[in-house]
């Protein structure tokens, strides 16, 4: 029996029962929440670095990640300076198909393909039985042909858009422009020099699009797509389109009259220094660039060097008056031949001339007075008067690959390079480029220009004009002296009897060459083979134009530059001044004016010739 009341018992048992109950984890609790907070803490902390510090750059990022890298931009055109295109870009289709997916029979999806893309069915059906799991059926397809490929609703045909440059003009200032690769990479002329210019879009921005391609509609502060597909800048060229079109088609005639291994035509202003025609001939077509080899696709007229002959008298004659070391009724005896050291200079017809002024010098284009006015010139005076003219420099045209020339420095000079290089031979080496750049210094009142074929850039989609051509320009000559080397010039021609520069109602001042043509070693000349050139420009006293004449080779019409160049330059220096507008002179000599009255443009003169052949 308990000696405990019952109620005890019960009491202690409970008080038994609460003091071995836990007491509350607290401290786990407050763990949790102090994880808790610091794991929210911690996010906060990441949203507000990804948000607010790294937000800029990573939407920029998921900008470029939602866009097309492959997204169709047009390179911008190349119009002449009328506007007139030369060079535009359209979009052609590529198309692939895989031969697996398709649901049709092959027979019948050959006689399809065949039938859409216009290829043969042997070369359609080899490609669909080459086992291949995705084959190219066609390259550059225009929109009616994927219009009806898309209507043929077939599985296994995949379609991409491809810009494509196309050139309109064809074979027309192919030399000047260049082409684009397969890669729609400019190779050569304009299309290479302004390669940045012409892919670049501004600020205009690239749709953005989800994983299949799809475009997504974002909220944008800047324009996207003003233009669509977007273009790049517009190169508008000093280029006019009826006068290149002139000069390529009288180069061509005589060129493919006199068997020729090569010709160039340019025309410049020689004011400004614009390029108004630049012909070559052989031409290629830019839109079939990989039929022709290099030697065709060069531009030679910048390039290629060769010795100008008698044209260079201007630049001897101009020179000497200015040092000085000559005066304007200056004479000179030529007996025929000249001896300098060892060697023996001749005219290029036996006989002399007897005393010869400077007019003189120019009608009979007397080699032994040249070198003469040659060796009264000090080396080192001489060789940088030719390097004021530009000559020994790039022009600085904007064109890939341009040769410098070739000026052999001063004091390598010996006096028969003195001598020679009087007339055009020596130690001087130009290209028709520089040649046209220095004789044009004597119709700008002896400022040189710098040449360009550049006239402005714009944007397509404003108009606005983003840069206009900025010519450099030097004083090279007085214009004393380039008034009357000009006079002289004239003067020459009205008297000679010569073809080249007799334009009926115009005086032009000019001078033909006939230079020997060396090997190409460097030593010595190719036996038979001249390089028959003219330069000049009109009016003589008010200068419009300058232009020069260059055929390589020429095989017929006693490979003179007279009577080779000559026409060219009178064929384009006629029509040019009648399409520019150009007043008559205000004299002109009764046998210059009849010489010439019933002139024939090589063009015409040759036609039948020349359709006979073809």
């Amino acid at each position: 029996m308990s000696v405990f009341p019952k109620e005890d018992v019960t009491v202690k048992r409970s008080e038994s029962r609460r003091v071995k109950k836990p007491r509350s984890p607290l401290w786990r609790l407050r763990m949790w929440q102090l994880f808790i907070f610091c794991g929210l803490l911690i996010i906060a902390m990441r949203l507000y670095y990804l948000q607010i510090i790294k937000g800029p750059q990573l939407t920029k990022r998921a900008t470029v990640q939602r866009q097309q890298n492959n997204v169709l931009v047009h390179r911008g055109a190349i119009t002449d300076r009328h506007g007139l295109p030369l060079a535009i870009d359209t979009t052609r289709y590529d198309v692939y198909v895989h031969p697996g997916l398709l649901k049709v029979s092959v027979p019948k999806a050959i006689d399809t393909f065949s039938t859409i893309t216009g290829q043969n069915k042997e070369k359609i059906a080899k490609l669909m039985n080459s086992n291949y799991p995705v084959i190219t059926l066609a390259r550059h397809l225009s929109r009616e042909s994927i219009d009806e490929l898309q209507a043929l609703n077939w599985a296994g045909i995949d379609i991409v858009p491809r810009s494509f440059r196309h050139y309109p003009e064809g074979t027309l200032a192919s030399h000047i422009l260049g082409y684009v690769n397969f890669d729609t990479k400019g190779q050569a002329g304009v299309e290479q020099i302004e390669e940045s210019l012409l892919r670049s879009i501004g600020r205009v921005e690239k749709p953005q699009v989800d994983g299949r391609g799809h475009p997504i509609l974002v909220k944008n502060a800047y324009h996207i797509w003003d233009i669509t597909p977007p273009m790049g800048r517009h190169v508008e060229l000093t280029i006019d389109n009826y006068l290149q079109h002139l000069a390529e088609k009288e180069l061509s005639a005589m060129c493919k009259h006199s068997q020729a291994l090569k010709g160039t035509a340019i025309v410049m202003d020689p004011q400004n220094g614009e390029i108004l025609a630049w012909a070559n001939w052989p031409k290629y077509d830019p839109n079939e660039y990989s039929r022709y080899p290099y030697e065709i696709t060069k531009n030679w007229a910048m390039v290629d060097v060769y010795q100008p002959g008698s044209t260079f008298k201007i630049i001897t004659v101009a020179s000497a008056l200015d040092l000085g070391v000559i005066k304007p009724n200056s004479t000179f005896v030529d007996n025929g031949s000249l001896r300098v050291g060892n060697r023996v200079l001749h005219n290029h017809e036996p006989g002399g001339h007897g005393a010869l002024d400077l007019l003189h010098l120019f009608i009979h284009s007397s080699n032994v007075a040249s070198a003469q006015i040659g060796l009264l010139m000090p080396p080192k005076l001489f060789h940088k008067k030719l390097s004021e003219f530009g000559l020994g420099h790039k022009t600085g045209v904007e064109l890939p690959g341009e040769s410098a020339g070739l000026l052999l420095p001063a004091n390598l000079w010996k006096p028969i390079d003195q001598a020679t290089t009087g007339f055009g031979q020596g130690a001087i080496a130009v290209t028709p480029l520089q040649l046209l750049s220095a004789v044009s210094t004597v119709a700008n009142n002896g400022m040189r220009i710098q040449p360009h074929l550049v006239r402005r850039i714009y944007d397509p989609r404003t108009a606005v004009t983003e840069s206009w051509s900025n010519p450099q320009k030097t004083r090279v000559i007085s214009s004393e002296t380039a008034s009357l080397v000009a006079s002289l010039l004239s003067e020459s021609i009205s008297r000679g009897t010569q073809i080249a520069g007799k334009v009926p109602s115009y005086r032009v001042a000019g001078k033909t060459g006939t230079a020997q043509k060396v090997t190409a070693s460097g030593r010595g000349y190719i036996a038979g083979q001249t390089i028959a050139s003219f330069v000049g420009f009109l009016p003589y006293d008010n200068p419009q134009f300058a232009c020069i004449v260059v055929v390589d080779s020429p095989q017929t019409d006693g490979r003179w530059g007279n009577t080779v160049a000559g026409p060219v330059f009178n064929a384009i220096a006629m029509e040019s001044a009648r399409y520019l507008g150009i007043p008559p002179s205000t004299r002109v000599d009764i046998d210059a004016k009849a010489s010439n009255a019933h002139f024939v443009p090589p063009s015409v003169k040759y036609a039948s010739e020349l359709k006979t052949k073809e």
